[in-house]
């Protein structure tokens, strides 16, 4: 694996920059990367031993990490792309990093260097339809079949057999999942081992397209619209579930509300909003309407105290995309229902 001369001098030059820097030279090439040699101008000498990676996955830089030499010299890592996790990862372990369009974190000696935000598009190679967007539905349904025990060990064949897909679909989710460090692959399945994290970038993603709602408002106060939804389903017929604040209380009661969060059937929302006797508003909405567009958003439902409430899964991914309260909220359905 050759270093490219991007790498070297995307390391050299912030070295360089520094005011506290008598010399700085590359005195040895390895096999994954190079070793420099710093002088500082105090007189003190260390080594900067660096692996350069071409595409950059959380589960290689943690074999990475797991084998580096930590007794010889401060450990880099440079790449052309490195995500916010990775970053994370190498900060948690103390390993620089040092990627294409400036951005870099080094601790070594009396230096400190952190330098984020500068924007790097994923290479293409790299690029993809996420796995956690919306219309990503068999995605979808695979992970939501993961969450439903995060403690358990899954096979592939299981997998495709409960979700209705082929092994293939089943096996490049999983492929995507472990070289991110979600999932780790045993001799005897696949365990989900950092779900914590695989949630909160499935919601970063989940949230980044704006999906169509309908905002409404009605007189009647909370409780009382709550208690409607459920003569909804008995002399209308129509589901409702739901879900955000008004859904996550009925698993914790940690926060107060003032806006119901419901899905229901496209073809339902105009018929339910005559029969709740509401008007659609542009601004002031007490209730807001998601089409429930594929089953996956109500899988695992419940019914508590005779509402039907989207899973905790869903909760969660819901509240995360709600300012104000709703993290607050996505994080205790996570303590309390998702990591028990």
């Amino acid at each position: 694996m050759k270093i490219d001369r991007i790498g070297l001098e995307c390391v050299e030059n912030k070295f360089l920059k520094l005011p506290n820097i008598q010399k700085y030279e590359v005195i040895h090439r390895t096999e994954g990367g190079f070793i420099a040699s710093v002088e500082m101008d105090d007189g003190y000498e260390f080594q900067i031993n660096a692996y350069f990676l071409d595409r950059v996955f959380p589960s290689t830089v943690i074999k990475l990490i797991e084998k580096q030499n930590k007794s010889q010299g401060v450990n880099i890592l440079v790449a052309p792309y490195i995500s916010e996790r990775t970053a994370q990862i190498c900060e948690d372990n103390g390993m620089g990093y040092f990627d294409y369009a400036g951005n870099c974190w080094f601790v070594g000696h009396s230096i400190y260097l952190s330098e984020k935000g500068n924007k790097n598009p994923r290479p293409k190679e790299q690029s993809s339809v996420s796995i956690f967007e919306r219309t990503s539905v068999v995605s979808s349904c695979i992970l939501r079949e993961l969450f439903a025990d995060v403690t358990k060990i899954w096979k592939l064949k299981y997998l495709s057999e409960k979700v209705k897909c082929s092994i293939g679909q089943v096996s490049k989710l999983m492929k995507v999942l472990v070289e991110n460090a979600w999932v780790e692959k045993l001799p005897d399945g696949y365990k989900v081992i950092d779900p914590e994290s695989l949630l909160l970038e499935w919601s970063k993603d989940y949230g980044k397209k704006e999906i169509t709602s309908y905002a409404c408002y009605s007189l009647d106060n909370i409780s009382v619209i709550e208690e409607r939804l459920k003569k909804l389903k008995i002399d209308m017929g129509l589901d409702s579930y739901l879900t955000g604040l008004s859904g996550g209380v009925r698993y914790t009661p940690v926060v107060r509300y003032n806006k119901v969060h419901v899905y229901i059937a496209p073809e339902d929302i105009q018929e339910a909003i005559r029969y709740l006797d509401m008007k659609e508003v542009n601004s002031g909405s007490n209730v807001v309407i998601f089409p429930l567009e594929n089953d996956s958003y109500i899988k695992d439902y419940r019914v508590i105290g005779d509402s039907a409430v989207v899973s905790p899964l869903q909760i969660y991914l819901d509240c995360m995309q709600i300012k104000g309260r709703g993290e607050e909220m996505a994080d205790a359905v996570l303590k309390k229902e998702i990591l028990r």
